[in-house]
C-alpha cells in the first residue's frame, strides 16, 4: 500500500508542474523587422529597416532624402554571435560578417569588421495596403 500511495504522488507531482518555456535561439530571435536606431557614425536620423525571415532570407529597405526606397535582398545565418550575410547591391554582392553584441526581443546592437557599431529595435510591420497588387 505504502508503494502505490509514493507512486500515486510522484505522478501527481509530475503532472502538475508546469512547462517550462523553452528560450528561444537568436536565429529564433533575429526574425522580424527592425529599425535603425544609431547607426555606424553616430547619426540617428537614418531610415534604415531590416527583414529577416526564416530560412535566411534578408532585406535591407532604406528610405533615401528625394522619398525613393532603395531594397537590397540578400541571405544571412545565426552563428554563434556572428550574423553573416551577403546582399545584392546594384550588381555587386557585399559579404559581411557582423558580431551580435545584444540581442533581445525587442533590441538588436551589431559591430561591423571595422569596429563599428549599429543598433536596431524591433518594429511591427504596416499591413501592406495593396496586397494584391504585387
Amino acid at each position: 500500500m505504502r508503494h502505490a500511495f509514493v507512486v500515486l504522488c510522484v505522478v501527481c507531482g509530475a503532472l502538475g508542474a508546469a512547462p517550462v518555456p523553452k528560450e528561444r535561439s537568436d536565429a529564433e530571435k533575429v526574425v522580424g523587422t527592425w529599425r535603425m536606431t544609431l547607426d555606424s557614425s553616430g547619426g540617428t536620423s537614418t531610415d534604415v529597416e531590416l527583414d529577416f525571415y526564416q530560412g535566411g532570407k534578408m532585406v535591407i529597405r532604406q528610405r533615401l532624402g528625394n522619398g525613393r526606397v532603395s531594397l537590397y535582398e540578400g541571405s544571412y545565418r545565426v552563428v554563434g554571435n556572428e550574423l553573416p550575410y551577403e546582399v545584392n547591391q546594384g550588381g555587386a554582392v557585399k559579404k559581411e560578417t557582423l558580431t551580435i553584441k545584444k540581442l533581445t526581443t525587442h533590441e538588436l546592437i551589431v559591430v561591423d569588421p571595422d569596429g563599428l557599431k549599429e543598433e536596431f529595435v524591433r518594429i511591427k510591420k504596416k499591413p501592406d495596403p495593396n496586397p494584391g497588387d504585387k
